[in-house]
């Protein structure tokens, strides 16, 4: 146990508190005590009942957990917030929801009923693997259900929508519109539209803006689940400048989870680019305070395995498909030198090999211009595919693997059927993530899969599918260093390594209760659930 003078405003007991290091030859060590202090919003002291209890004041609230597992609070390192914000504002169409073309016809139908300020009709999270026939709806069955007012349906990876025939005319998409650079228009046998768009398609689309108050409500909605989860702390992925301004306005008036906002780059995914904004503001990766801290840029590089649109070098099975790369190196390593060049963090979304591989180059490039690069953690987003030249030079570089695994169990039966047997034994390859250094934290990316972390650790120890699959074996970790990647490694991911995700002294006070001990045997880790959250030392979620 530390020195420490102050009297605790808290102390919690009675608890097995374990945290998570590195150790030697690259394994994790788990750090056990029974007893925390708290004052101030921070850790004072760590140790065991006895030498913690010793501290109490008069006025110290003493938190009896009976036995209870005590873990950091959670950090999702790739989640978009205002994003899922506003699909819960939505018409939810998520195969939970609607597993089959009909169902999602009644739900529209059922929307349309209901009096709206808005005239479109927006909803999210379609995934036709796991719906009944396998097929995507099209706009001939959106207008089956509503053909009086626009319909936009977004998948379940962000990377491609369907729309009705209104939607459509309003876009000014027609058989005829040529595919734009980095997207396509998805046409049948005969040439006409489909409804379907991928990627840069989006951008054609004239969505209304959302107001202020909508984003805050979203955020807030979204905040209540992630809490719930255990999530104290979650990096924002696709940031614009509504949502900050959002986030503003809901500091003292809501928000009590942490944001790391990753500002979007450039216009693409229906999104408005904002680099050149964030430049003329003279903002930095760091800018902030610890409620909300500005991360660096999200750059784009390609799309999702389960819409085939991320870019492989082999094509999909039974297809001659092999994705979209949105931009090649010599397209996005300007833009990424001008952001690091003014000191903001890069993180370039690469999913396919293809993708992968354009990413590691872009940021070879990057820290030849500019030698500061080396040390900064950008990022590759979900890097599913890596070839062992780019764990290299990862590695060599100091890039972080912002690894999508959880995409193993929600999409990993998908995935399989995508991408076969050979490319699955090496998708989201965490093992080798950590036999060449280098930081891998894990991620949901939310709303592709639910913000659930247990299932995603599931699926990095046991590579388990939503359908009890084992995907392979190779790439599996141990559950140390999958709880390791949620916290200490996902500080490292905003340079919070002394801050965040280990409950040292000095550190927040941010810790969850589990309802179980997942290191226990026989448990099974998809089942763990968090009884409270704590950020700052305050108890800010109890089931």
């Amino acid at each position: 146990m530390n020195e420490t003078t102050q009297t605790p405003a808290t102390i919690v007991h009675g608890a097995r508190i374990v945290s998570t290091r590195a150790a030697e030859h690259a394994s994790i060590a788990l750090d056990t005590d029974s007893a925390l202090a708290i004052a101030d919003g921070r850790v004072l002291a760590r140790g065991d009942d006895e030498q913690i209890m010793a501290l109490a004041g008069p006025d110290t609230e003493l938190i009896d957990m009976a036995g209870r597992t005590v873990l950091p609070g959670f950090i999702e390192t790739h989640i978009h917030l205002a994003h899922y914000g506003a699909n819960l504002l939505e018409v939810d169409c998520r195969p939970t929801a609607t597993d089959s073309v009909a169902a999602i016809q009644d739900a529209l139908r059922a929307e349309a009923a209901e009096p709206s300020a808005t005239e479109w009709i927006l909803g999210w999270g379609w995934d036709e693997s796991r719906m009944a026939a396998g097929a995507a709806p099209t706009r001939w069955d959106l207008d089956a259900a509503v053909s009086d007012r626009p319909v936009l349906l977004r998948r379940t990876c962000a990377h491609m929508a369907v729309l009705n025939s209104r939607a459509l005319e309003l876009a000014g998409i027609t058989d005829y519109t040529p595919d734009p650079d980095g997207g396509r228009i998805v046409r049948d046998q005969s040439g006409a539209a489909t409804g379907l768009v991928q990627e840069s398609a989006l951008n054609l689309i004239p969505l209304p803006a959302k107001t202020n108050e909508e984003v805050a409500r979203g955020i807030l909605l979204a905040q209540e689940q992630f809490l719930s989860r255990g999530l104290t702390t979650v990096h924002d992925m696709a940031t614009q400048e509504p949502d900050l301004a959002a986030l503003e306005s809901l500091r003292g008036h809501g928000l009590r989870m942490r944001v790391r906002p990753w500002m979007w780059a450039l216009d693409g995914n229906g999104f408005q680019g904002t680099l050149e904004t964030v430049i003329e503001r003279g903002w930095t990766s760091g800018t902030g305070d610890e409620l909300v801290r500005i991360q660096g840029m999200k750059f784009m590089l390609d799309g999702s395995v389960g819409g085939r649109t991320a870019a492989v070098d082999e094509p999909y099975e039974d297809s001659a498909d092999t994705g979209i790369l949105i931009h090649t190196a010599d397209e996005a390593a300007p833009q990424v030198i001008r952001a690091v060049s003014h000191g903001l963090r890069a993180a370039i979304h690469g999913i396919g090999d293809r993708a992968v591989d354009t990413a590691v180059e872009v940021l070879t490039r990057t820290a030849q211009q500019c030698p500061e690069a080396a040390t900064m953690r950008n990022r590759i987003e979900h890097c599913a595919l890596p070839s062992r030249d780019d764990l290299e030079q990862m590695a060599a570089l100091g890039i972080i693997a912002a690894s999508s695994v959880g995409f193993l169990h929600e999409l990993g039966d998908s995935y399989l059927a995508n991408l076969g047997p050979e490319r699955m034994a090496r998708v989201y390859p965490q093992a080798d993530y950590a036999e060449h250094g280098i930081i891998a934290p894990p991620n949901s990316d939310c709303p592709v899969t639910d913000s659930n972390p247990w299932p995603i650790i599931d699926a990095s120890v046991n590579r388990r599918s939503l359908s009890d699959q084992v995907l392979d074996t190779a790439q599996n970790i141990s559950l140390a260093r999958a709880v390791d990647g949620y916290t200490r490694q996902a500080a490292m991911a905003s340079f919070e390594d002394g801050l965040l995700g280990s409950l040292a002294p000095g550190s927040c006070a941010d810790f969850i209760v589990l309802d179980t001990d997942p290191f226990a045997d026989g448990v099974d880790l998809r089942k763990v659930r968090v009884e409270r959250t704590y950020v700052d030392g305050d108890c800010v979620f109890t089931r």
